[in-house]
């Protein structure tokens, strides 16, 4: 019998094996999945785009969605589908290493800081509680030893971190947004005094959308989520951990 596991994370020791799938592979490991009559139709007509590996005992499938990005991890006996995150014994998610589209990803930074030699990027949501735990714990580290790409994505279940992004990019320079994103993230209200016009939310919301644009190029599956120069994830606690 076919059993589906929702779970958010599991840890998992893993062996090593790495290949492409082609798309008839892709096919015959997502028909042995629960979920697939829910998705067969819409890849059929194309709605949904996929593209996998195998890797470390798993099929990692990702889907590209009208709604963004998501990865299914099948395991290679195709008796178990995963829908959510696997993670390493190290505690690293295992995800696949698809190409990435830079010109995409570089469309949808928003401004960058910070004087180091590493260059990283960052999907993050100003209202999220994760990325204020990760300003208040890194942001010296980040300031001093990266250059930072941001990329805003207000995630809609969070109430005001639409208004709070509009705040941020309605200032005119890099180091003026780096700096309302930090206000804004340890917990400063300046943003409640921001009333945007028609038109400033009009290109606010172009912005954003390039932003949610280059967050799905990146496979970002929440925030904050972090990538290196070649748009590798960084698991963020990691950030500045000595090798």
């Amino acid at each position: 019998m076919k059993k589906i596991i929702l779970s958010g994370l599991m840890a998992l020791s893993l062996f090593a094996s790495d290949k492409m799938l082609s798309k008839t592979e892709i096919n015959t490991v997502l028909k042995s999945t629960p979920i697939y009559n829910q998705l067969a139709s819409q890849i059929k007509s194309g709605k949904i785009k996929t593209k996998a590996t195998k890797k470390d005992g798993f099929y990692i499938i990702e889907l590209d969605t009208p709604k963004g990005k998501g990865l299914i991890y099948v395991t290679s006996n195709k008796k178990y589908t995963i829908l959510g995150r696997v993670l390493k014994k190290n505690g690293e998610m295992l995800i696949p290493n698809f190409p990435k589209h830079a010109n995409i990803i570089k469309n949808g930074v928003m401004f960058t800081f910070g004087k180091g030699n590493k260059e990283i990027y960052i999907v993050t949501d100003p209202e999220c509680p994760f990325c204020r735990m990760m300003e208040r714990e890194k942001r010296n580290l980040l300031a001093k030893d990266y250059r930072v790409h941001v990329i805003l994505m207000p995630l809609p279940f969070h109430k005001y971190a639409k208004p709070m992004s509009y705040y941020i990019l309605a200032a005119k320079t890099d180091q003026e947004r780096a700096k309302r994103m930090q206000k804004t993230l340890l917990g400063g209200n300046e943003w409640k005094n921001f009333h945007p016009t028609k038109e400033q939310i009009k290109k606010f919301n172009a912005e954003l959308a390039k932003a949610k644009k280059a967050a799905n190029e990146l496979g970002a599956q929440g925030t904050p989520s972090v990538y290196d120069k070649n748009f590798n994830p960084i698991p963020w606690p990691k950030l500045g951990d000595k090798k």
